[in-house]
């Protein structure tokens, strides 16, 4: 999904469609993660979408069925490879993530009680930008995303700096 893709991206597509189905012309509006969760939780916008479902958030909101199967991989630079081998071995690294972002109930837990250490901020420019100064040693993304985010915001030079581990942690 993007305000810059053909019908705003192929899950968009779907989400309209569906909402067609029942009746209901939908329009879609773009925000920062943080800032499309308050819209909804403040009831400005009627819907929000391509949330991961955790417990909190169900609280809050009601969940479709998935429309959507990810793999989300730690990106990195590759001129200092993480060795993810081990437990242990997430916390010998540095970590951005995106503000108001879920990575899955393993790692948001391992977040929460300050086993690595994650720095924050509002988008991928931003996180990518950290990974390609070596500010940081990883960045865990959608593997699509993350090489749509590269290819749209990056140049090839700086794209061939980054890799992501192959196994996926979600």
């Amino acid at each position: 999904m993007g305000s810059d893709l053909p019908n705003n991206g192929a899950i968009a597509e779907v989400i309209a469609e569906a909402f067609a189905d029942i009746g209901y012309q939908v329009s879609f509006e773009f925000y920062p993660w943080a800032r499309a969760m308050e819209q909804a939780q403040l009831g400005r916008v009627d819907c929000t979408g391509l949330w991961l479902k955790t417990d909190s958030r169900e609280s809050e909101f009601y969940f479709s069925e998935p429309v959507l199967e990810e793999k989300h991989v730690f990106f990195y630079n590759r001129a200092d490879k993480p060795i993810l081998d081990s437990f242990e071995a997430l916390k010998l690294y540095s970590y951005v993530g995106l503000e108001d972002f879920s990575y899955g109930l393993d790692l948001d837990n391992i977040i929460r009680a300050k086993q690595i250490n994650m720095h924050r901020v509002s988008n991928d420019k931003q996180a990518f930008g950290m990974l390609l100064k070596n500010r940081i040693s990883i960045y865990p993304q959608e593997m699509a995303v993350g090489y749509y985010l590269l290819r749209q915001d990056f140049s090839e030079q700086d794209m061939k700096k980054i890799a992501h581990i192959e196994q996926p942690f979600m």
